[in-house]
């Protein structure tokens, strides 16, 4: 695991005695840890306003504002009410002064006088738990950073299985070329876009050997024009990671100038002649734009006013080989202005007779490409960032869920301890604890509990993404049934099961599919006299569409775009109960099957959650 103690830590120590101050410092004091010191509480309060502090160790007896206050305060402010807080205090007897302190946002306790070995544990514990939640985020926005530069690309970019040839998944650029929807797209086969041409190329590269492949499609609009790709693929574990890049007005160009054979005297190309001793006997306005001369200063010329010097002797021999009935045709070069500056252009030239004067001459075209070479440098660096990125992101994602992983295992232990010492307090001090403390231990033993279920949540999450899929074919509607048969459903609430097409699916994935659906629509619609649930599907030739639809609570759609994030919940905790986990592993389940995921609710009208699920294509 990372060492996170390396990142600077802030702790900040308030206690209205400088004497404690200097202790628990020298106490704590370790390489990599900065400490703010504060006598009372206005002075504390304005410290964590001013700097990003990672805990806060708060004396619980002080003059004028006491610690709960100073908690009290810092918990209904956004910025510090995430700020971990350890209570400090006298004497350990002090029981509701211990029950208060954790009603106040407190995390743990430290009891004067202070055992060096517990303190400095604890401090440790907290400040890494503390950091690695700030790594955490840390990766999560460099995740959606990529994620934005992926699909905010004008390349197109992908995974495609290499043996049906179905798209996996595809960023948005697809559709801003191509025309079709999201949902026309993922699980469809490539070759449905080809003509029969280029199918059979795409299908002979696809037995090839190579972990490399690049080609060029001609690929049908949804409107049904075509437009030219130039694709680059890395083939690996039977995908293909694609890159593909518009060149339909490459290849429009390389169209005209091979269908060339007269250019007239107005074009906008460099066009001009000259003859076997190099002198230049015609010059049109596209020339003189790109160099400068005058078609009058031109024809007292040499061709070799315009060629570099380090290219004469190769030049030289182009010609010869023109005047010996060759052609040149599209070769890249360089040429001099006026103004002596260098310029990149597409030299074509071959050879004219003129029979009324026996003469012969060669008939040069050249386009001014600088502009395009630039281009083109810069789309290539583009790329090569693009494709760094795609692997980084991979890298990314791997790390992500390990990091999820580890971090909730790490959570356990603090967890296990603070229940064990609620368990502790009600079996041992049952009898002297008042009604008051009775309910406050009610509360952190529910804390416990729904803290365990986040991490459980967490960890399932983690698992989804590193779980290997395995298909096969399930009856749905037989394993809804079996879902509902196994939960716990309210008499007020009826659930009618449709006919469900069966599906290709990993069959223990989706079950956490339906039991989280199912249960999130019973949940939502449990305060209603009478909760009806419908599961639905229905399907085209492509894929199938299953819903989960409820009367209950509903919801925002102004807020839908949180619905499958983590930790995104659309209702206060004291309505409906949750970690916020549930349907982010749902989407992840679905994501990872090639289909998509999406919800319709208005408030106080209920919900309709539908997924789509590829169907198997011939290809």
């Amino acid at each position: 695991m990372e060492n996170f103690e390396q990142e600077q830590a802030l702790v900040l120590i308030v206690d209205d005695k400088e004497t404690n101050i200097f202790a628990m410092q020298n106490l704590l004091e370790y390489p990599g840890r900065k400490f703010l010191k504060a006598t009372h509480g206005s002075e504390a309060l304005k410290f964590a306003l001013n700097n990003n502090i990672d805990l806060i160790i708060l004396d619980v007896q002080m003059p004028d504002m006491d610690g709960f206050e100073v908690a009290e305060i810092l918990r209904s402010n956004k910025k510090t009410r995430n700020i971990p807080i350890i209570f400090a205090s006298a004497e350990k007897t002090e029981h509701h002064a211990v029950l208060k302190g954790f009603e106040e946002g407190a995390i743990d306790y430290l009891f004067k006088p202070l055992d060096p070995e517990i303190t400095k544990a604890k401090v440790s514990v907290h400040l890494k738990v503390q950091q690695q939640q700030k790594e955490l985020m840390r990766k999560n926005a460099a995740l959606e950073k990529s994620a934005l530069l992926i699909n905010n690309s004008a390349d197109i970019i992908g995974i495609i299985d290499a043996t049906t040839f179905a798209i996996e998944t595809i960023n948005h650029a697809f559709t801003v070329l191509l025309g079709y929807a999201p949902e026309e797209i993922t699980g469809t086969s490539l070759l449905f876009f080809l003509n029969d041409l280029d199918k059979a190329q795409v299908q002979k590269l696809a037995k090839s050997e190579k972990d490399r492949l690049s080609f060029e499609t001609r690929i049908y609009c949804k409107d049904r024009n075509t437009k030219w790709l130039d694709w680059n693929v890395v083939v690996k574990d039977r995908l293909w990671f694609v890159n593909a890049r518009d060149i339909t007005g490459l290849k429009e160009i390389e169209k005209i100038r091979n269908h060339l054979a007269t250019v007239v005297k107005q074009s906008s190309d460099a066009v001009y002649l000259h003859d076997e001793e190099g002198r230049i006997i015609s010059w049109n306005e596209g020339a003189e734009k790109i160099y400068g001369y005058t078609e009058a200063d031109a024809l007292k010329m040499h061709i070799w006013n315009i060629i570099p010097e380090f290219l004469q002797p190769e030049t030289q021999e182009m010609f010869d080989v023109v005047f010996a009935g060759g052609k040149i045709h599209s070769r890249e070069t360089k040429r001099i202005t006026k103004f002596g500056q260098f310029v990149d252009v597409l030299f074509s030239a071959s050879a004219i007779t003129d029979s009324a004067i026996n003469q012969m001459a060669i008939a040069i075209t050249e386009r001014d490409i600088t502009q395009q070479k630039i281009a083109d440098r810069q789309i290539g660096e583009l790329n090569a960032d693009l494709k760094q990125n795609v692997m980084q992101l991979e890298e990314t994602n791997k790390e992500l869920e390990s990091f999820s992983y580890s971090v909730s295992h790490d959570l356990r232990a603090p967890l296990r301890a603070l229940g064990g010492n609620a368990r502790i307090l009600e079996e041992d001090y049952e009898s002297i604890l008042d009604d008051e403390g009775k309910k406050v231990l009610g509360k952190i033993s529910r804390n416990v509990t729904k803290m365990n279920r986040l991490i459980e949540d967490l960890l399932a999450f983690s698992k989804v993404g590193t779980k290997e899929i395995r298909k096969s074919k399930v009856e749905m509607k037989d394993q809804v049934l079996h879902v509902i048969d196994e939960m716990s459903v309210p008499d007020n609430a009826t659930i009618e099961v449709k006919d469900l097409p069966p599906a290709n699916v990993d069959q223990s994935l989706f079950v956490q599919v339906w039991v989280n659906l199912i249960s999130n629509a019973i949940k939502y619609s449990g305060k209603k006299q009478r909760a009806e649930i419908v599961v639905g599907a229905s399907e085209n030739e492509s894929e199938t569409t299953y819903y989960v639809k409820d009367n209950g609570a509903g919801f925002d759609m102004a807020y839908a775009d949180k619905l499958f994030g983590t930790f995104q919940r659309l209702h206060d905790n004291t309505q409906f109960e949750g970690t916020g986990i549930g349907l982010a592993i749902v989407k992840r389940i679905i994501t990872k099957h090639g289909g998509s995921i999406w919800a319709e609710a208005k408030p106080d009208w209920g919900a309709v959650f539908y997924f789509t699920v590829p169907k198997k294509r011939a290809v």
